[in-house]
């Protein structure tokens, strides 16, 4: 399989798109279906790693197209090379890795959200604690810091849990639609160059 920089890259100026459908294509050159696998994993297709230059390769291109596009992913391999069993295969394998792939993502962003919230609900304790004890505690240095103690230490809590929510894992939201819209690409097979093919 050609490197992700040596993989045909063919938006409106580098990618072609499918007028029929009004996806944009990603194009993949192959000499064999195997090559869509990492060749070290033995287990079968359908459980098998996805070759590392594939998933930088396509990673690239879906980082290039706008997550408001569809897409389609196209492997163009030899004439001589049509299987329609290792097709079936080999899209089977790809829709399990996409699908793991979310999977993996969601459970860390339902982490993430455990612990925004933890960090919310120890910060407004820590500020209803500051505003009871600053009602109660008479005026005094050490009552002052201890109740400003318990002010910061409530909002940097709360500003963690928003922080979190909002900037960091804005990413792995992004990554999520990623592997959902490739979830949702069509996976094509067609017989000789980008520039001349037929379906196989």
């Amino acid at each position: 399989m050609r490197t992700p920089k040596q993989a045909p890259v063919l938006t409106t100026q580098v990618y072609r798109k499918d007028h029929e459908t009004g996806r944009y294509m990603i194009e993949v050159a192959l000499e064999h279906y195997e090559d869509i696998f990492n060749e070290w994993d033995p287990s079968p297709f359908r459980r098998r790693d996805l070759h590392p230059d594939l998933t930088e390769f396509l990673e690239e291109c879906s980082n290039e197209i706008s997550l408001k596009h569809p897409i389609a992913i196209v492997f163009h391999l030899p004439d001589t090379d049509h299987d329609q069993a290792k097709q079936d295969h080999a899209t089977g394998g790809l829709r399990n890795h996409f699908s793991f792939a979310a999977h993996v993502l969601r459970k860390r962003l339902k982490i993430s959200h455990r612990h925004s919230l933890r960090n919310l609900v120890i910060g407004i304790a820590f500020l209803l604690s500051a505003t009871i004890t600053q009602s109660k505690l008479p005026t005094s240095l050490l009552g002052d810091v201890f109740t400003q103690g318990l002010f910061i230490g409530g909002w940097v809590f709360v500003w963690e849990a928003l922080a979190t929510a909002v900037f960091k894992d804005a990413p792995i939201r992004a990554k999520i639609r990623e592997w959902e819209r490739f979830l949702d690409a069509p996976i094509m097979f067609k017989a000789g160059t980008p520039d001349a093919t037929k379906e196989v």
